[in-house]
């Protein structure tokens, strides 16, 4: 399964926003994580420094799923979503 991350300029950071992305690496080892323009992902993460959410990414789209996360509280979400695209696919 691929995963492609998007995230925020970081003007305003609130969090270790690359931190989450390490530790989605660390507890899914098998995940094939890329950038944002990784091609066909079949998920799209766009971890976002603050709950401004001003990242671009309308033109992002993940075969199953998109979240955009704020806090690193939304960690639980993404969890979820990796496990619902599994059993998707």
């Amino acid at each position: 399964m691929t995963v492609a991350v998007k995230y925020c300029g970081g003007c305003n950071p609130r969090y270790g926003r690359l931190e989450l992305a390490a530790r989605i690496k660390k507890e899914f080892p098998w995940l094939e994580v890329g950038g944002g323009d990784a091609p066909s992902p079949d998920l799209v993460l766009v971890i976002c420094g603050c709950d401004r959410e001003c990242a671009s990414h309308g033109h992002f789209t993940g075969y199953w799923e998109k979240l955009v996360l704020s806090s690193p509280e939304g960690y639980g979400c993404i969890r979820e979503a990796i496990i619902r695209c599994m059993d998707k696919g």
